[in-house]
Formats: C-alpha cells, structure tokens, sequence
C-alpha cells in the first residue's frame, strides 16, 4: 500500500513532468517550492534532489520533442558547453547563500523571465510575428558565442537554484536567438540534460541529494513528462509562450513570498 509521503511524491514528479514536457524546462520551479512548503524540505536538499529528478525528466522530454524534430542540436551544444561548467559552479555556490536568499534569488529570476515571455506574446499578438528583441539576429561565431554565455548563465543558476536552466534559455532562444517556441523548448530540454547531471553529481557529494525522494519524484516525473511532450507538440505556438510567461511569473512570486513554516530540519550535509 503506497503511504501519504510517497502519494505527494509521485503527484509532485508528475506535475514537474507534465510542466517540463510541456514547457521545456526541467520542472524545478515546480518541484522545488513543492519540496519546501508541502515535504517541508530544506532549501539546499530541495536544490540538490531536484536537480537529480530532472535528469531522467528531460532525457524523456527531450527524446520526444527530437522525435517531432523540435530541436537546434548546433545552439544546443554551444548552451551545454557554457552550462555544464556553469552548474558546478552554482552548486558550489550554495554554501555561501542562505536558504532565505536562495528562494529570493529562485523568486526574482523567475518573475522577470515571466514578464519578459508574457510582454513578448502580447507584442507579437497586437503587432504581428515580432518579438521584442527583433533587431538581433544572431548567426555563426555570434549565435555560438552568444549560447556560451547564456549557457553559463543557465548553468550558474541552475546549480544554484536546483532548476534545469530551462527558465533562462528558453526566453534566451526565442527572444534573442528568433527561434520558435517549439525548438526552443525542445533545444533547452536537451540542454538539461547534461547541465543536471554535473550539477547533481556536485550536489551529490555535498550531501544535498535524497535518494529515496528523488526516486519517488522520478516515477511521477518520467510518466508527466511523456504526457507533457506529446501534448507540446500539438500545442500551437502562442499558447505555449504565454503558459510559460505566466508558469514563471506566478511561481516566482510564490517563491518571493515569506514560507509559511518555518523548515528547519538540517541538511543531510550538516548532519
């Protein structure tokens, strides 16, 4: 018989696989304020754990969206390139955040990469196909260097902040770069991939992973996450823009929110 804990597990995995699938990223913005208000984990476990769940999450996704041909392999190994180092050093970083600004910083990028994808589909839906970055076209050693420091940054905050990094390169891709919602959701979530594993291997050795947890997340998220990928791809653009500007904002300033206990369980790295 399969206990209350492990029921909320399996809910929350499949929620943050349905989010990735459907919107490209690795599903933290999701996994990781379910983890801390409602399993009343702490905020660097939460990090840590989520960034492992996300690994076999993305790898679904990711598979899927290839299979309909949604992805830019060329931009995506420059992103992984930047990402991958970027992840360790986020991940390191965790040691000298506090919890409290960690979901402050969590809660700030997320609200401003939604405002940003919500303000571009309201552009493109009253003045046409533009985007609001319309001037910037990138292409050759400029779209490869400029994945390299966008990957980096993704990378960063994804060690730092227990995401997959798809919130920052998915915004990157399409507002940026002038790809389409499609490719850039599916581009990210190949990106992920490796991005996680170096970031969860860092927190892995700082002691910040729940094994048992981020197996029973990884159950729910891998079934989510094929229901999420198919239900993109026959999804039109515009509305995958806008549930993901509005996917963003909201969870940010839920996470800028004050929690409404107080979690103060120790690491499993200070125990």
């Amino acid at each position: 018989m399969v206990s209350g804990r492990v029921a909320r597990l399996l809910a929350i995995g499949a929620v943050t696989g349905l989010a990735a699938g459907l919107l490209g990223v690795g599903g933290g913005f999701v996994m990781v304020p379910a983890m801390v208000y409602l399993m009343k984990t702490p905020q660097r476990e939460a990090n840590g754990t989520s960034l492992a769940v996300i690994v076999p999450v993305a790898i679904v996704g990711a598979t899927i969206l290839g299979g309909g041909h949604q992805l830019n392999v060329e931009v995506g190994i420059a992103l992984a390139v930047g990402a991958v180092g970027g992840a360790v050093v986020g991940a390191r970083m965790t040691r000298r955040v506090s919890d409290i600004g960690l979901r402050r910083a969590f809660g700030i990028v997320a609200v401003v990469a939604g405002v940003v994808m919500i303000g571009d589909s309201v552009v493109r839906a009253v003045v046409g196909n533009i985007h609001i970055a319309g001037g910037l076209h990138p292409n050759g050693i400029s779209l490869w260097l400029m994945a390299l420091v966008v990957g980096a940054i993704a990378g960063v905050l994804s060690g730092l902040l227990g995401i997959g990094g798809g919130a920052i390169m998915v915004p990157a891709m399409t507002l940026l770069m002038g790809m389409s919602q499609h490719v850039a959701q599916g581009t990210s979530l190949l990106v992920i991939i490796p991005t996680a594993i170096s970031g969860s291997i860092t927190h892995f050795r700082m002691g910040n992973i729940r094994l048992e947890t981020a197996a029973w997340l990884s159950g729910g998220g891998v079934v989510g996450a094929v229901g999420g990928a198919f239900l993109a791809l026959a999804s039109p653009d515009a509305i995958l823009r806008l549930l993901f500007g509005g996917y963003l904002a909201f969870t940010g300033a839920r996470m800028l929110q004050a929690p409404s206990t107080k979690v103060t369980q120790p690491t499993m790295a200070s125990r």
